[in-house]
């Protein structure tokens, strides 16, 4: 166990020296370079599938930088550490699978039931008439986004953040990252930026929806033992349902209440500096 340890510290320590504003050039050059190039084309996305593949890579930027980042400091404690976290179940505890699962669904609902709206389950319903267009959908949201994202935002971005400073500082600091990382969508016929009509009172909720549920992830890393397969199944979970419920403008500002209120509950029960409650520092965590 003792070496166990000492390798993990020996991977966060690598990680710690080598930061990130290569990762973020990378990350952010091979995302905008596809996502503007898509951009200039003027082809929609969802009914052009040259375009579309192009847009599908540009989201691997951050994944690819991660992964590029790691590799690049021939540690190989810390590139077993790396893919560690992203593939084994194990560290993932069995009782946050309830808010891995449930946390985005549950508000989504709580928001319909405070708005009075009636939920639209007609993409839903569409899917499961045609179960093999359901299992390619759900290979998608799972590839796009969570697992093309997350190996780079959390599992190399946000190690280094919290190495610096508390858990909240950095979830705003990776949040305002991720929200800006989006920015090119705006110019991509199809995206689901795109539709906003760049209207800034949007854009000025978006950002805020993006930290709130950068902090919400950290909250979830940090409580399982630095799990990305967490985050993963967390962001599958969100861009899931999102795609299986109509969620009009009206709903998005009921839901930011009801994650803001979210939010507070949990700061106020984990706190800002670690997001873990009552727990003693793990030897897996970065060092302060």
């Amino acid at each position: 166990m003792a070496s166990v340890n000492r390798a993990s510290k020996t991977a966060t320590r690598g990680l710690i020296e080598q930061f990130p504003w290569r990762f973020i050039l990378i990350a952010f050059g091979i995302s905008w370079t596809c996502w503007f190039f898509v951009a200039l084309t003027g082809r929609n996305v969802f009914t052009d599938l040259e375009v579309g593949v192009v847009l599908v890579l540009g989201g691997f930027g951050p994944a690819i930088a991660g992964i590029l980042m790691v590799y690049g400091t021939g540690d190989e404690a810390l590139i077993r550490d790396y893919w560690r976290r992203v593939f084994d179940l194990r560290r993932i505890q069995p009782r946050w699978f309830v808010p891995i699962f449930l946390l985005y669904p549950v508000t989504v609902l709580l928001s319909f039931l405070i708005s009075g709206l009636a939920m639209d389950i007609s993409p839903l319903t569409g899917l499961l008439r045609n179960p093999g267009l359901l299992v390619t959908t759900l290979i998608f949201i799972f590839i796009f986004g969570p697992f093309s994202e997350e190996l780079g935002w959390r599992d190399y971005a946000l190690d280094w953040l919290q190495a610096r400073f508390t858990a909240f500082v950095s979830s705003i600091i990776l949040g305002v990252i991720w929200w800006a990382w989006h920015l090119p969508l705006l110019f991509v016929t199809g995206s689901f930026l795109n539709v906003t009509g760049n209207d800034p009172v949007f854009l000025a909720g978006y950002l805020g929806t993006v930290v709130i549920y950068s902090v919400l992830f950290t909250w979830v890393y940090n409580n399982n033992r630095r799990s990305v397969l967490a985050i993963i199944l967390l962001h599958f979970s969100i861009n899931l349902t999102s795609r299986l419920i109509v969620v009009p403008a009206e709903i998005f500002v009921v839901n930011s209440f009801v994650l803001i209120v979210t939010l507070a509950i949990i700061l106020w029960l984990f706190g800002g500096k670690r997001l873990v409650k009552n727990q003693p520092q793990e030897s897996e965590a970065m060092p302060a």
